[in-house]
């Protein structure tokens, strides 16, 4: 398969991966997570972003940051073993994927598996009680999105869109990873270090797995016939709607903040359940998620393929013309 620009060749990707290889034990399990720092970087909280966030005490602020922090995890976890692993796992049982892929897709899901190691670990470390059995406790899923979810990606040839989620959200992580550690340059005492070495590390495969998406791209998703392709930019489409004008996450945070600070329920986190739904239309918002500087290469990517039109109205912080230039 011939790369697309600025993506490495299988062999160079596989390389790579052997060259830079770590285990889930490189990291520092026995560091102690310090509850009284913020656990993500503040600009990183969409809930940062709605007016009623001003009014929280300076520890209610801290903790809703940390139940944040966890529901990210959460989120990366979610993500990778649905729209990944279990994925790549039913397209590597067809007989035509050619042997560099398929080594690149096995190293993969090999290091997915590792990373949702890595997080499950962490969030165990930072709420030791809520995670003796590992169910998410912050990233709400509805049952039936599940079901929908598990559904779809069953027929991994059929609906393709799932390559589209790959590429938007490693582009994504990969600049979560960034945003810690120019926080940690910033101010090496600001973040916790066991949720900024989690990044870090999961950063260390997140490039390099941006690259093999779009090989993927490249191999199965540019082949198929224009029908599907439509159905895959409507379905994508709607995914990416839920991000824009996002509620699992801010769900999950309000109603553990709700318990934790009962002042909060009667005015302020009602305040915020409205706000969240104007979210999609903050500028501050999109800059931070949905722009040239947070994901410009999946934004370059979507531009060429016109099934995904539908995605640019509900851009704020870029258009397609920035990309056709």
């Amino acid at each position: 398969m011939k790369p697309r620009k600025d993506v490495g060749t299988l062999d160079v990707l596989n390389r790579k991966a052997v060259e830079n290889a770590f285990g889930v034990e490189a990291l520092d399990w026995a560091r102690p997570v310090e509850r009284g720092r913020f656990w993500a970087p503040e600009q990183l909280i969409s809930m940062y972003y709605l007016p009623s966030y001003a009014k929280l005490s300076p520890e209610e602020k801290r903790r809703c940051n940390q139940l944040y922090a966890m529901g990210i995890c959460e989120q990366i976890i979610w993500l990778e073993e649905n729209f990944l692993v279990k994925t790549l796992r039913r397209v590597l049982k067809r007989a035509d994927v050619p042997a560099p892929l398929r080594t690149a897709l096995d190293t993969f899901i090999d290091e997915e598996i590792k990373h949702t190691e890595m997080f499950w670990r962490t969030l165990e470390k930072a709420e030791p009680t809520w995670y003796k059995r590992r169910e998410f406790r912050v990233y709400l899923v509805p049952r039936a999105t599940r079901m929908l979810v598990n559904a779809v990606l069953s027929l991994p040839k059929l609906f393709i869109a799932w390559i589209w989620v790959a590429i938007f959200f490693e582009e994504r992580t990969v600049d979560y990873c960034r945003n810690y550690l120019k926080a940690r340059k910033e101010d090496p005492a600001g973040i916790d270090e066991s949720f900024t070495e989690v990044q870090e590390f999961h950063f260390k495969d997140e490039i390099r797995h941006f690259q093999l998406d779009q090989h993927l791209l490249t191999w199965l998703y540019d082949p198929q016939p224009a029908w599907k392709r439509r159905l895959a930019g409507k379905m994508f489409t709607a995914l990416m709607r839920g991000y824009v004008y996002p509620k699992n996450i801010p769900g999950g945070v309000m109603a553990m903040l709700g318990e934790e600070f009962p002042r909060l329920r009667t005015e302020i986190i009602p305040a915020m359940r409205s706000e969240l739904i104007g979210l999609g239309t903050s500028r501050d918002f999109h800059d931070l998620a949905f722009s040239r500087g947070s994901v410009p290469k999946a934004m370059a990517l979507f531009a060429e393929y016109p099934e995904l039109d539908g995605l640019w109205p509900m851009f704020l912080a870029v258009t397609k013309e920035e990309f056709q230039a």
